[in-house]
């Protein structure tokens, strides 16, 4: 059972409680603090400190407790119950990051008994996925699993995909506590898939590091390591010392399965000295207990105990769970030392533990609440397929007098069709040849776009790797404008071989991949930036779409280089429109931003390369170009058919 334990940090300390504005959060804070004191509307100031209490919680949790005790105090109506719970919200995290979980426990409590009272669905799966997740680190199975298929069940039904996505990550890290591993890993390469939908880049970290730990346990080292890495490449996007502590700590415990101690050793030392600078006690005792670990395969048994020792003395959280895997791991250290009296003491310590935690009445338990969830799903799906069965059967009896015509009719025709079997074959010969080679074409068509994008995207790669390298800005700049550039042509190419029609593009979804991957580029979302994309029902063919997709990727970068300077206090807007008449397409970009005009004037450059692109692209087009400023920029492109 012990080798479980190391799943008890992986459900969501990697993004189960992130938020937004991992980019530049100097600025995003200044920002807010600069609404905060700055703004005349009382609801401006409101929710400036709501969004700075929400983005601090992990980053500085002293400050956001004392941000919801301002919102507490001075700003939100008692009698609010949403800016209640809200505020609550923030008290709980920021006790979660402070390492004192029975506090956070005792917020989520109260906000998810409301809102039972309240009967709000969606606000008791959010509670009660928190508390699950918490109880299943303290080692209260049961409780971990009530909560955490309640919140299944819910968002089941009514969940956004990422919610379900979530909860399914969620749920595999519980099956992996209790012992069940390939279930586990089952449901985690779900949430894999659910996570690459929705291009969420936190998500495939957090599940790429599950994976990598599930694979080691499993011992396939090669697909460990792959997940680990692929877990580095997408904490590029969001780079903070917390996500590089899992990764060097995760790493570490692949090493050691294989027999690789020193290098085990090195990055498991490395993630300790990240979490002893970082405000989660309960990942430094995870450090704690990994070093010890490694330790005594060293045979540095006094330095093991002193790490292990540590676990101890930290009681804010008090983790059964990491007390009863510190107490097996001393046992073992005092037993290779020869204290033979203090490791019988301490494997009583653990005997005594692992029997309150995985006790027989609480497995039974568990096994009962899963089977109930999987026969409740599955009862479903028989509901459903009993309705079909309904419905087929009145339109069979419908079906059986037309059928008793057609069949007089097909022996009138009986004789007809004799005559006309001999070309009837000769036709459907013909007919499964050109099949063949339409398939054969498909397939290739398939492929090609398949290695057309695979080998953009290698580019855009080297450039991105190559910008790091980079000391001049003006350079580095040039290289992650290359990178999208090519990015764009990339995303065409998927979206043509993941497509049904491998000749048409969707233009609303290559918008909208595309103009994510901008804003990922930038190390923004859609929380620092308002978004409408609208192109529906808008098909175009490839060798149109390239220059426009080209045109969309320097407009929309222009406007977030350019368009909302440090000093400014509206959220910004961009939006992307493409609509179609009789004649012409007509493309607009649009921000709310300072204006094409200020920002020549400040740049003393009359026009870019970048303007100059968009130029020759829609010279290509054969399109004109209109642009107007008016509370923002609006370029309006103008294309015939």
């Amino acid at each position: 059972m012990k080798l479980y334990l190391r799943y008890l940090i992986l459900c969501v300390a990697i993004s189960h409680f992130s938020y937004a504005q991992d980019a530049a959060p100097d600025a995003y804070q200044d920002s807010l603090q600069t609404v905060i004191k700055t703004a005349k509307q009382n609801a401006d100031k409101k929710e400036a400190h709501f969004l700075l209490g929400e983005y601090l919680v992990q980053r500085d949790p002293d400050l956001a407790e004392r941000m919801a005790n301002t919102l507490k105090n001075e700003i939100i109506d008692a009698n609010d119950s949403f800016e209640v719970r809200r505020t609550n919200y923030i008290f709980a995290a920021s006790h979660r990051w402070q390492g004192d979980y029975k506090t956070a426990l005792e917020y989520y409590d109260g906000i998810y008994n409301y809102s039972k009272e309240q009967n709000d669905s969606i606000d008791i799966a959010k509670s009660a996925h928190f508390i699950g997740t918490i109880s299943m680190f303290l080692g209260n199975n049961v409780e971990s699993q009530n909560k955490l298929l309640e919140a299944a069940k819910i968002y089941d039904k009514i969940g956004s995909a990422k919610q379900q996505a979530r909860i399914n990550k969620s749920l595999a890290s519980f099956y992996l506590n209790v012992g069940q591993l390939e279930k586990g890993k089952e449901q985690y390469l779900k949430a894999l898939t659910q996570f690459e939908k929705l291009n969420d880049s936190t998500g495939l970290a957090s599940v790429n590091a599950n994976l990598g730990m599930v694979y080691t346990d499993l011992g396939d080292y090669e697909k460990a390591e792959y997940h680990l890495m692929k877990q580095k490449e997408y904490n590029v996007v969001f780079p903070t010392l917390r996500e590089m502590g899992f990764h060097h700590d995760f790493l570490g415990l692949l090493r050691q399965e294989q027999g690789r101690l020193d290098e085990a050793y090195d990055e498991h030392l490395k993630a300790l000295r990240i979490r002893e600078n970082l405000s989660s006690t309960y990942n430094l005792c995870e450090s704690k207990i990994h070093m010890g670990e490694i330790l005594i395969k060293l045979n540095r048994y006094n330095e093991a105990i002193s790490h292990l020792e540590d676990v101890f003395s930290f009681e804010e959280h008090e983790s059964l769970n990491q007390e009863q895997r510190a107490y097996d791991l001393l046992a073992e250290a005092y037993e290779k030392k020869g204290d033979y009296k203090s490791a019988l003491s301490n494997f009583k310590e653990y005997t005594a533990m692992n029997d309150s935690i995985y006790t027989k009445e609480s497995i039974e338990i568990i096994a009962e609440k899963d089977a109930r969830y999987n026969q409740q799903k599955k009862d479903a799906e028989i509901a459903i397929l009993n309705k079909e069965k309904e419905l087929s059967e009145t339109k069979l009896s419908r079906s059986r007098a037309i059928v008793i015509m057609s069949l007089i009719g097909l022996v009138l025709l009986g004789i007809a069709a004799i005559a006309l079997l001999k070309l009837n074959k000769k036709i459907k010969k013909k007919n499964q040849t050109i099949t063949k080679a339409l398939e054969d074409r498909e397939l290739l068509l398939h492929e090609t776009h398949h290695r057309v994008k695979n080998n953009l995207q290698m580019i855009s790669s080297l450039l991105n790797l190559q910008s790091k390298y980079v000391n001049d800005k003006d350079v580095y700049e040039v290289l992650q404008k290359g990178r999208n550039r090519v990015q764009s042509m990339a995303l065409l190419h998927k979206n043509l071989y993941v497509g049904e029609d491998l000749t048409k593009v969707d233009i609303q979804e290559y918008f909208e991949g595309l103009v994510n991957s901008i804003l990922t580029s930038y190390n923004k979302s859609e929380e620092d930036i308002s978004l409408n994309i609208e192109a529906h029902n808008l098909k175009m063919d490839v060798e149109s779409v390239i220059p426009i997709g080209l045109i969309v990727n320097e407009l929309v970068t222009n406007s977030l280089k350019h368009a909302f300077p440090k000093d400014w206090t509206s959220k910004p807007s961009i939006d992307v429109e493409m609509e179609e008449n009789r004649t012409d397409y007509t493309l607009k970009i649009k921000d709310n931003g300072v204006g094409m005009d200020d920002l020549v004037e400040k740049s003393g450059k009359e026009t870019s390369f970048g303007q100059r692109l968009v130029r020759s692209l829609s010279q290509k087009l054969k399109a004109t170009i209109n642009m107007t400023n008016h509370n923002g920029t609006e370029v309006s492109i103008v294309m015939p058919k």
